[in-house]
Formats: C-alpha cells, structure tokens, sequence
C-alpha cells in the first residue's frame, strides 16, 4: 500500500490545469479555474473588510461557486458557514447565522432576506487592488461550520475546529478512491452538511473531479457512475435503500461508495453489497467530527457494526455516569482527535449504542435522556426485521407504545408479527404497529427522519 501523500487544488492546478474540477449540470469549472477564482474570492473577502477567523455565511449552490468559495476560507483563514436557503425563510434560521457571527452572506439570490453581498461583487473586489490587500493564505487555515439535520428539534451550530497551522491540503489515502489519478467522485446529496460536503470535498482537494447529481433518482445515480466512470461516491442512507429497491447496477465499479449519516437497515446493506459488490464504506460520526469507519468486509464479519474508533479517538459507553463494559449498553460519549476539537474536551453523541469485545462500535438509535433508552433499543430491534427501511418508536411511556415503520406494504403482515416478536423479547408484550409505505416519512434534505413529526 502506498504512503499517503498531501495534495491540494492548488497542486492539481499547476499539473493539469485544464483537469475537470467540478460539474454541477451545464454549470462546470477545471481547476485551474477553480483556484484562480478560490484565490479571487479569499482576496475579495479581505478587501470587502473580513478579518481572520470571521465567519461568513453562503447558500450558493453545490457547484462551482459553492466550491471555491469553501476554499477560499480554508486558504484564507475564514469560517464558514453553509447553509439551505429553506433556512433563510425562518426567523429561527436567520438567529443561527446571527449566532455564528456571520460577517457577511453570500448568495446568488436576490430575494434572501438577510445582509448578503453577491458572489459577483465578492468576486470583482478581488479583482480590484485594495490597500488591505496581502497575497498569500493566511498563517492558520479556516475552518468550517455545520448546522445539525435537527431530527429532534431545531437545527443547532457545530463548529469544525481551526488548524494551528495554515492550509496544506488532504493525505491522499488509497482506500478513499480520490486523488490525482482517480476518476471523479459523485455528490449524489446536493446539501449543505458534513456527510455530503465532507467526503466531496475531500476529493476535490485530492485532485478528483466532483461530479454534483442535481436531480436524484436511482436510475440517474446508476447512469452516472457509468457514465462518468467514478471511483468513488457518498450516498445517504435512505438513497440506499431507494438503490437497492431499484436492484440494478452498472458496469463499472467505483473503488469506494461511502454512506452514513443514520442508520442502515442490516439486510439492506447485505443486498447493497451482494448487487454492489464489497465497496460500501460507513462513517459514523457527528456533526463536529467522525467518530469510525467501516469497510465492507469488515462489516460482512460484524454485520450492524460501524466500525473501530479513528487513531486518536476516545469512546466511551456511559451509563449513570459510569464507564460501562464490553456488551453494555449506553450513551457513546466521545473525547474525538486533537485535530477535531473545539472548545469542548468530550462530545455526548445523542447515540446509545455498545462496544464488543475487539472494540467495534454499535448504534442502536437516537437519545435525548434515559427515558428514550428502551424505544431506542426497539427501534433498533425492529430496524432488522428484513423488509423494514425504518422505524420510529416515539416513545415507551404509552401503553402499548406505537411503532411507526417504513417497509414492504406487500409483506407488512409478516413485517407485524416479527416487530411484535422483538418487542416482545424486550419486554413490550403489547404494541402498535402502523406500518406505512417507503419515503411516507418527513426527513430532512440530508435524509434523516424528522422524529417530531411523529410526536
């Protein structure tokens, strides 16, 4: 296995120039151009007044704006802040970018509702000279900041933590299927969060092309990949299913398809790989910073499983404020790598889960306090009946308590009685099913449920 190496734009700009950078439909850059405009837009920033380590906050598009816009602030040592433009039509989502400090907005839209400054005139103010002006990237490189999917209530800030050290691109590690060499990668979620814009960017800056799906549909995913011949691509966890259901796939085979975000039915990820082939690739993590990976292999020997903890990340299973041991069930608290940490030592994932005995992680399912503990363990446990997409326990308190699931409406009769049998083996003798239609479901645009909506 190679050594990895460091590689940025920059350095994919001065070999191939005219390479492929980013396409996003008709709208398409090379990275030469990609750079020129990263190097334009971080000077336009300064020029317009923006210090180090302000934030700015954007909706551009997944595309090329959007792209070298997020590398100019990594360059240039800004924040900064994507977001949704359904976002801006909330009085609630205008206070987070208030919350973030946001020095400016940037947008292709004149209709946002906020102090924003076009993308156009950023652009032009770079092209200006200006006697605030310094060439060059800054001594410490910027850093990002995401809004959670709010699944459990409203969005909230998560800041990446700022390197110490000025902007030096990715490694390039052989089984992410990215770098000079490798053929594009597909952005098949086209929104503005970690698990989507985390592994598209980090193709880009390892030299691979990002291809952006603008219009998803299984079919169109499957065609892309062919087409465009990509060796790697992120897909959420409900467009799994979605590409399973299809139950076709092309000729050519990517070297990595990653997926994360929620959770993967087991069966469902069994028959990904099975039409596939073992090139499916899971991160767990958070917002903030990924916690493990899997790979498919892996993953065949412990099936549910999300992996080992990275080199450097600390897990914990807690439980009444106390550590708990092998098979034991609680929260997963994480103290995450030196590189990820803000101003908090630990992170409380929101996540209970187990450890087993070589130190693989498990998920069960959402927490908010020790009262969810049981309807996470019986969402889980129903989760792995096959022919459920998912499933939503609002709460135990309830007698019986009502079990919402996504699944097979043609095998919803043998679906009933095996999510009765798992609830029985935790103790629900009685429940309630309400087995509903696949995508019957509110998620949110990185494809998790939108749990309130089933309060």
């Amino acid at each position: 296995m190679m050594r990895p190496f460091l590689w940025d734009p920059w350095r994919m700009a001065d070999a191939d120039p005219r390479r492929p950078a980013v396409i996003a439909g008709a709208d398409s850059c090379t990275f030469g151009e990609l750079v020129t405009r990263a190097d334009t837009l971080g000077q336009g920033l300064r020029a317009l007044g923006v210090a180090d380590d302000q934030v700015v906050s954007t909706d551009l598009p997944s595309g090329p704006k959007f792209f070298a816009l997020t590398l100019a602030a990594l360059k240039y040592g800004f924040g900064l802040l994507p977001v949704n433009d359904g976002l801006l039509d909330v009085p609630a989502g205008r206070r987070l970018i208030a919350q973030a400090g946001a020095r400016m907005h940037v947008s292709d839209d004149p209709g946002v509702d906020v102090v924003s400054v076009p993308e156009q005139e950023l652009h032009a103010a770079g092209r200006s000279e200006h006697p605030r002006f310094r060439a060059g990237g800054a001594g410490r490189a910027g850093y990002l900041i995401f809004v959670t999917s709010g699944t459990t209530g409203f969005p909230t800030l998560v800041r990446r933590a700022r390197p110490w050290y000025p902007y030096k691109g990715v490694a390039v590690v052989d089984r992410y299927a990215a770098g000079p060499a490798a053929g594009p990668h597909i952005m098949s979620n086209p929104t503005f969060h970690l698990g989507t814009v985390g592994p598209a960017l980090y193709a880009l800056q390892a030299g691979s092309t990002v291809v952006v799906q603008q219009q998803w549909s299984p079919g169109a995913f499957v065609e892309l990949v062919d087409r465009c011949r990509a060796d790697s691509a992120f897909i959420s966890a409900d467009r799994l299913v979605e590409l399973v259901g299809y139950q076709r796939w092309g000729r050519h085979r990517p070297g990595a398809v990653f997926h994360g975000g929620s959770s993967c039915p087991p069966w469902v990820k069994r028959a990904a790989i099975d039409m596939m082939g073992p090139i499916l690739h899971e991160y767990y993590g958070t917002s903030a910073a990924v916690i493990s990976e899997i790979s498919a292999s892996d993953w065949l020997g412990r099936p549910g499983s999300v992996g080992r903890p990275l080199p450097g990340v600390k897990v914990e299973i807690m439980a009444d404020g106390a550590a708990q041991p092998v098979g034991a069930v609680g929260e997963i608290v994480v103290r995450p790598r030196a590189i990820d940490r803000t101003g908090e030592s630990t992170i409380h994932t929101g996540d209970l889960g187990y450890r087993d005995e070589s130190g693989h992680l498990y998920v069960l399912g959402r927490i908010t306090s020790r009262q969810d503990w049981p309807a996470a363990r019986l969402e889980h446990a129903i989760r792995s009946v096959r022919g459920v997409f998912d499933c939503v326990v609002p709460g135990t308190e309830s007698d019986p308590p009502t079990c919402h699931i996504e699944g097979d409406v043609r095998a919803a009769e043998r679906i009933a009685a095996e999510a009765r049998q798992s609830a029985a083996r935790l103790g629900f003798p009685q429940v309630t099913i309400d087995i509903r239609a696949f995508g019957s479901f509110r998620r949110t645009p990185s494809g998790k449920i939108e749990r309130r909506s089933l309060q």
